[in-house]
């Protein structure tokens, strides 16, 4: 998870600096050049608005999936509780009777 990551940011960075060396280095107007680098930064934005978007999406989704996880683990944890509650309370019951029956 850590690798992708660093691949992914090391493949933004080095898309943003390719990307400006190619504008700054075009034979442009400075109007032109000015606008260029507007459309790539808006189509910047908007690419990364929406990856965080996902991002949190997926986030929310792994959040939900783990709290079901636990709510079943907690429900499984007491029903063995109870169950080992009844257990100890069925064989103390059967030694009290066995206690009074001597």
């Amino acid at each position: 998870m850590a690798n992708s990551k660093g691949t992914l940011k090391g493949a933004l960075i080095g898309g943003v600096v390719g990307a400006t060396a190619a504008l700054l280095l075009a034979p442009k107007s400075g109007r032109e050049l000015r606008g260029d680098i507007k459309d790539r930064y808006s189509s910047a934005h908007e690419r990364t608005k929406q990856l965080l978007t996902d991002a949190g999406q997926k986030t929310q989704e792994i959040a939900k999936q783990v709290g079901h996880q636990a709510s079943n683990i907690v429900d499984k944890t007491r029903s063995a509780v109870s169950a080992a509650k009844d257990e100890a309370q069925s064989w103390k019951d059967d030694r009290i009777s066995d206690t009074k029956a001597n």
